[in-house]
């Protein structure tokens, strides 16, 4: 490709992804003079040094660092080399150069590889960041590079406020990598109500400028956004703008004649529906989503939505047919070998037994279920089902062992950052110590679960802890 053909490249990639670029100037005026971590995800070097000269020029105080290959600690570094006085912000380059290769991203790092410790050593120096840099910190890096951080530097990683993607294929038209790879639903999940209220606006600000209707060649983007909006709206409980954002990408689906991401869209909906009480209409989406996955011949998206209509006709109370649907389920799941969701579907079967009152049977499934995570090193999916098995153990009335499992999930859930878990756990310990009688024991493990419910803009979970410190005697000392 010739110099002049590679210029008009990276200005079509810089033109198509204009809404990002502008959110990133918005995260740097709104951000100016305080302590805050971001990732920039770009796979072109020549493109990132573009956008980081626009970005120069429009934010002059920019500082640029380029980090050295093999670089271990990223904080000594940043600590020696960056200026000191008059810097707006902070941009780190080439860190994927100290970092495994592309190919590791899907195996588990040995543990004495000095590269990975680079990623350990990030993580012990995430709080010491903010002491030295009270500035902006962005950080610029590949796909493969960001999956490495998001999942081997997890305490790091939960720092990250800002995400800001310029990844997309000018020759192959292949869109960016899916949100998932990134982990990007846990990463929303752990941000604060007022960071979540910043991402909320960030996106549809995004969204705004991609047009109404959306550029065609914006419209892999725009589904991205769309995913991650709708999930935070349906975090923090506002329902309608969240089933408004699904339907709009049933519609860009539609317009794309791309029936996997109706079916998405549609189970997306039925989710919703299912947390509004509308029981009805969420088995509709899910039917409907069901019928597009048959057609299309996608196990795994029909493994999906038996599963979620096995969740409603649990909420229902017809445990039999919820048992067939999660049988179904189970059985794609089985044939395809995926681990994951036949885990998930021997916990769904659990707790459709401990519903049942048969709680030999559901503790039987919920450590098959522990069993294939601890296998897989699933650390939320252990912290779910030692969850699982402290109720069973609650209602055998054998507290110590229901509080030694609350435990080891909070213990998982504290490690990996993961705010909702946390709060999840400390609520469950609370009742087990209301079960105790313990009840000043109970009111400070709620308070803390209420607290963090509502850090995290998560207002319906909010008021159920409250409900519970409600019933608690008017004679107990008030948090």
């Amino acid at each position: 490709m010739t110099t002049q053909a590679q210029a008009f490249q990276t200005g079509i990639e810089v033109d198509r992804q204009a809404a990002e670029l502008a959110a990133l100037r918005r995260m740097l005026d709104i951000a100016a003079g305080e302590s805050s971590f971001s990732i920039a995800v770009c796979n072109s070097p020549p493109l990132r040094d573009h956008l980081i000269g626009e970005l120069a020029r429009s934010h002059p105080g920019v500082e640029t660092l380029s980090v050295p290959p093999s670089t271990t600690d990223l904080f000594a570094f940043a600590s020696k080399h960056a200026a000191h006085v008059g810097r707006r912000a902070l941009f780190i380059v080439d860190f994927e150069k100290s970092l495994p290769g592309a190919a590791d991203l899907a195996t588990s790092l040995p543990g004495d590889d000095p590269l990975r410790s680079a990623l350990h050593v990030l993580n012990a120096s995430r709080d010491r960041w903010r002491d030295v840099f009270p500035v902006p910190i962005l950080i610029w890096l590949p796909e493969y590079g960001a999956a490495l951080l998001s999942r081997h530097a997890r305490d790091f990683w939960s720092l990250v406020r800002h995400r800001f993607e310029f990844v997309i294929d000018t020759v192959t038209g292949a869109p960016p990598a899916p949100l998932e790879h990134f982990d990007d639903i846990d990463w929303a999940s752990n941000l604060d109500a007022t960071a979540k209220q910043f991402r909320i606006a960030e996106l549809e600000q995004r969204l705004k400028d991609a047009g109404d209707p959306p550029k065609e060649e914006l419209l892999p983007f725009v589904l991205y956004w769309l995913d991650e909006l709708g999930f935070l709206y349906h975090m923090v409980g506002n329902l309608d703008a969240a089933i408004r954002v699904r339907e709009q990408s049933i519609r860009i689906g539609e317009s794309l004649d791309s029936p996997n991401t109706v079916a998405t869209a549609l189970g997306n909906l039925g989710l919703i529906y299912q947390k509004r009480g509308d029981l009805e209409e969420a088995e509709r989406m899910h039917r409907k989503a069901l019928e597009i996955t048959e057609k299309l011949g996608r196990l795994e998206g029909m493994a999906n939505q038996y599963g979620n209509l096995g969740l409603i006709h649990r909420k229902r109370g017809d445990l039999d047919e919820a048992e067939r649907m999660h049988r179904k389920a189970l059985e794609i799941e089985e044939r395809l070998g995926r681990l994951k969701g036949m885990a998930s579907e021997y916990g769904n079967l659990g707790l459709i037994y401990d519903r049942r009152g048969e709680l030999e049977e559901a503790m039987r499934m919920h450590r098959k279920s522990l069993e294939i995570e601890e296998k897989l090193g699933w650390l939320e999916g252990m912290a779910g089902q030692y969850g699982n098995i402290a109720l069973i153990f609650r209602k055998l009335g054998d507290l110590d062992e229901a509080e030694r499992m609350h435990r080891k999930a909070l213990e998982i859930n504290e490690k990996l950052g993961r705010l909702e878990g946390m709060a999840r756990d400390y609520a469950n310990l609370g009742a087990t110590y209301e079960a105790r009688a313990e009840l000043a024991e109970a009111r400070r493990l709620w308070t803390l679960a209420r607290d963090i419910f509502r850090k995290v803009g998560m207002k319906p979970e909010e008021a159920k802890v409250q409900s519970c410190l409600d019933r608690l005697p008017p004679d107990q000392p008030a948090p």
